[in-house]
């Protein structure tokens, strides 16, 4: 899995979020000035630009979070490898330079940099900062904090390194342990969006719709047009983009929601908020505005 360092995405975030209000700019112009018939209105459009600005640092942030976890599940082995090698007479940076041989998956090349800053002379205090600095990680932060005072403070090193992955273990279990707890509320909020487009649709079709179609088609008497002449077909196109704008709002903010709620990131609810925006834009498309 890649690591996409902040700058990154930051250069990602700014590129799609431009391309997306060139759109959103262009729907506008039309509307105003140019005029144009365009297959999608002037709405849509604003939306499609919406999910041109959000696609690209949705998927940047879903390949760093994968590393993240990457790096953090490797962790708690990586200490109790250094541990069992402390076992063996090994000193904590000849321990650290043997595990680096092995495969941690993304926390490898992390720790082969390690490796190398202390052979190129650095200390290990300041390699273990710069190693944390690079795996961003809370897991990792605590545990080049703690291998540094190991480092630093001397003794029996095998038995406080195990201390240490013993710490760092549970530390690791109590994060996935809310991970797997926290994620079935992101399904909650994917059920609200669908109940909530599910009345919106069944509102159009089997409610106004019909009084629309009553009052242009069959009602003609005075009785009739004061009890159905609240809605024309003006009014219903004003309805349907009005609950198509709220749809939206409640993807973009329901996504938002079970991002933070599932994963603790407000950045990870950017998969949600594309996916829930789609779901919201390809079901007034199918079952409202081709109707």
């Amino acid at each position: 899995m890649p690591k996409i360092e902040p700058r990154e995405k930051r250069w990602v975030a700014i590129t799609s979020v431009s391309l997306g209000f060139l759109v959103a700019f262009a729907s506008l112009v039309n509307l105003f000035v140019l005029r144009m018939n365009l297959p999608l209105d002037w709405d849509q459009l604003l939306i499609v630009g919406l999910m041109i600005a959000v696609f690209p640092p949705a998927v940047t942030e879903y390949l760093d979070m994968r590393w993240e976890r990457g790096i953090d599940r490797n962790i708690p082995r990586l200490l109790r490898e250094i541990a069992e090698s402390g076992r063996t007479g090994l000193t904590l940076v000849r321990a650290i330079e043997v595990s680096a041989a092995r495969d941690y998956g993304p926390l490898t090349p992390e720790l082969k940099r390690l490796v190398a800053q202390i052979s190129w002379g650095s200390s290990l205090e300041d390699s273990l900062h710069d190693f944390a600095k690079r795996a961003r990680t809370k897991l990792a932060r605590r545990s080049a904090t703690l291998i540094a005072e190991v480092a630093r403070s001397g003794g029996d090193i095998q038995e406080v390194m195990e201390q240490v992955n013993r710490h760092i273990g549970e530390l690791a279990s109590i994060d996935r342990e809310r991970y797997t707890q926290m994620r079935p509320y992101a399904f909650v909020v994917y059920v609200a969006v669908g109940v909530f487009l599910f009345t919106d649709i069944m509102m159009i079709q089997s409610f106004f719709a019909q009084i629309a179609q009553l009052q242009t088609k069959v009602l003609q008497t005075s009785s009739a047009r004061g009890i159905f002449g609240g809605i024309s077909a003006a009014d219903l196109q004003l309805l349907k983009r009005a609950l198509f704008h709220a749809s939206i709002i409640q993807s973009v903010i329901g996504g938002l929601v079970a991002g933070k709620m599932s994963e603790a990131k407000l950045g990870a609810g950017l998969k949600h908020v594309l996916i829930l925006v789609l779901i919201s834009f390809f079901s007034f498309m199918i079952w409202v505005w081709s109707v």
